[in-house]
């Protein structure tokens, strides 16, 4: 594993949103703790486990010619993983965490970073509808990912102008493009449903062919994919 949690938390001490990028918002709660996740190699952070409130929310609602498509997201969560940026520490300060604290929570993040095994990043592959599909390219560019692991592991990627929302519970993948009013779900019962800017649908068995402005759907989903491979592997 190239991720490695560091004693050296910080404990907000008011409700923050620790990240904001007009459509995500991350939230966390008063006395939520912050630990620093390095790479081990290079020491660069990737990021903060945090455990606490957490409350995630992104405006994934799209609007066509025939009106408004999609849902907006709000998850809650205790344990997650943010990466970003920008990550707003101004309500933040340094905490002690015991030894022994420490190992239990370090030993619950490490066990919640192997979940990311759980959609195939490690093996390079994901499976929809009985159909696996390969990882290929990676994501050009900055990026901001959260990794909500309890109670319901749920992830959400931007993506340059995408929103991209993994749901482990439902086994369902939304895809928002905000910039061109597009909207498209994955889903292991419903297929894949694609909504245009015309207000226009369309279904189909799996993500083969399929182009979403000017991309193909599969290397969208799966360029992602690689990406979160190459930071928790």
């Amino acid at each position: 594993m190239q991720l490695e949690l560091i004693n050296e938390p910080l404990k907000v001490t008011q409700p923050t949103i620790i990240a904001d990028l007009e459509d995500t918002m991350v939230t966390i709660g008063k006395r939520s703790r912050m630990f620093p996740v390095k790479d081990f190699k290079t020491n660069e952070i990737k990021g903060y486990y945090i455990v606490g409130d957490i409350y995630l929310g992104a405006d994934t609602i799209v609007i066509t010619e025939q009106g408004a498509v999609g849902d907006p997201i709000e998850k809650l969560a205790r344990e997650a993983f943010v990466s970003n940026q920008n990550i707003d520490l101004s309500n933040a300060k340094p905490d002690n965490v015991s030894e022994k604290d420490f190992r239990k929570i370090e030993l619950d993040a490490y066990r919640n970073f192997q979940k990311m095994e759980k959609f195939g990043l490690e093996h390079k592959k994901i499976v929809i509808e009985g159909i696996k599909f390969h990882l290929s390219k990676k994501i050009a560019g900055k990026y901001f990912f959260v990794y909500l692991f309890n109670p319901k592991e749920f992830i959400l990627v931007k993506e340059r102008e995408l929103l991209i929302a993994l749901s482990d519970e439902d086994r369902a993948i939304i895809i928002c493009n905000k910039a061109k009013n597009s909207y498209v779900e994955v889903s292991k019962s419903q297929g894949v449903k694609i909504s245009n800017q015309k207000g226009e649908t369309i279904n189909a068995n799996s993500t083969n062919g399929l182009v979403i402005n000017g991309r193909g759907l599969d290397e969208i989903i799966f360029t992602v994919f690689d990406n979160l491979k190459n930071v928790f592997q």
